[in-house]
């Protein structure tokens, strides 16, 4: 079978190689044989090819963390799942690879008829917003919310939520192109990314008092959004994207009680546990009722995995598709 491997970190599109491995095999009594169908590249998939992600694999590793597929192959033990249903790989499973051998338990079962393309990202992005949402500040319906990188994959899935639990957000972005199609799918204010941030969001939201703040980027755009807060706020920094170190005005934890936290959905404490699978379930609610649906800049097979990564470092949702049905 063909995988995706890297044998050193390094660039991307220099160390990840295509190359062949032996198939994997009939499953044991327990397991499932998964024939991948799609696999997003996300940017912790980058970073941990670079080497700089929270955990190193053992090199050499196949790499990608999650996919979608079709089960081809069952243990005789396994019974809640049947031949050719379509299934998400655990979260942080080596996704680019042509099948998978996988315990049956940790596979999550998705509707058929839905989209492969929309579903091959449902184990990462719409959990990771869920949780945010859910784990760091008491919220009721009417409180308000305000993210940066709204267009992202996250950011899109904290909109639907935002919209589905009553909540409401504020969605920070770089491109007044962006503003009319956000709003439509859940961002009750949408604003350009600017020094001014904070008057501008105050203006808008009425003085609103933002409980929660959710940082994708850091940077000058981490600082500016955390100005935005309320005092005895918390922001949640899950990313990095912009490169550069968080930076938050030290006068605003000392005066104003603003605390700043980190979100890892590889955690022990989210990874796995009950709040993820129920995070997972209301993902899966919302990309089956079209109430989620991220755009997809390219699909490309997985022959051409490089070209694939440089596309994905430039911008735009990039997946590969490994064969599937």
């Amino acid at each position: 079978m063909r995988v995706v491997q890297i044998s050193s970190f390094g660039e991307p599109a220099e160390v990840a190689k295509l190359v062949e491995l032996p198939d994997p095999g009939l499953p044991g009594l327990d397991e499932a044989l998964v024939q991948v169908e799609y696999s997003p590249i996300n940017p912790a998939d980058l970073l941990q090819i670079r080497g700089l992600y929270g955990v190193r694999p053992k090199l050499p590793a196949i790499v990608g963390s999650e996919a979608v597929g079709c089960v081809v192959a069952l243990g005789a033990r396994v019974k809640h799942m049947a031949l050719g249903d379509r299934v998400l790989l655990p979260f942080g499973r080596a996704a680019w690879q042509e099948t998978v051998l996988v315990p049956a338990k940790d596979l999550f079962v998705v509707p058929l008829e839905g989209d492969p393309k929309q579903l091959c990202m449902l184990a990462v992005n719409p959990p990771t917003a869920a949780l945010m949402l859910k784990s760091f500040v008491p919220l009721s319906r009417g409180d308000w919310i305000i993210q940066n990188a709204g267009n992202s994959g996250v950011g899109r899935a904290i909109a639907a939520f935002a919209r589905e639990w009553g909540l409401r957000l504020v969605s920070v972005v770089r491109r007044e192109s962006l503003v009319s199609e956000l709003k439509e799918t859940g961002s009750e204010i949408v604003l350009i990314e600017g020094r001014d941030l904070a008057a501008r969001v105050a203006e808008t939201t009425n003085r609103a008092q933002i409980k929660l703040g959710l940082d994708a980027l850091a940077g000058e755009a981490g600082f500016s959004l955390a100005t935005t807060l309320a005092p005895g706020a918390t922001m949640v920094v899950y990313a990095a994207l912009s490169g550069k170190p968080s930076s938050v005005n030290p006068l605003s934890i000392v005066f104003r009680s603003l605390t700043v936290r980190g979100f890892w959905l590889g955690d022990d404490s989210f990874n796995g546990s009950p709040a993820y699978q129920e995070a997972l379930r209301a993902g899966a609610d919302l990309v089956e009722s079209g109430k989620l649906q991220v755009p997809i800049a390219a699909t490309y097979p997985l022959g051409r995995i490089n070209e694939a990564i440089k596309h994905a470092q430039s911008g735009g949702k990039v997946l590969l598709e490994l064969g599937g049905r």
